[in-house]
């Protein structure tokens, strides 16, 4: 699956995390400079493909999976982990 660019920013944002951190999207939309509806966007379609899983209790947290991390991590989106 090939990522936009928004959905790369947002999942490279959540795998520089450790295993048990999550993030809210407002924190996401900080680390990555994204506008808050390009970040709801990138996070349901993450969701709705298995590779980020969101808390149930409102403001979600946001965490990689790990086929997510797994998925961020090929060479191609080297760019956008550890930014």
């Amino acid at each position: 699956m090939a990522f936009t660019e928004p959905e790369a920013k947002v999942l490279g944002a959540l795998s520089n995390l450790d295993p048990a951190r999550t993030l809210t999207a407002r924190q996401i939309c900080r680390a990555t400079g994204l506008a808050e509806t390009s970040v709801h966007r990138a996070l349901l379609r993450l969701l709705r493909t298995g590779l980020v899983m969101g808390t149930l209790q409102g403001p979600a947290r946001w965490r990689p999976t790990n086929r997510g991390r797994v998925a961020i991590a090929r060479p191609v989106y080297r760019e956008y982990v550890g930014a």
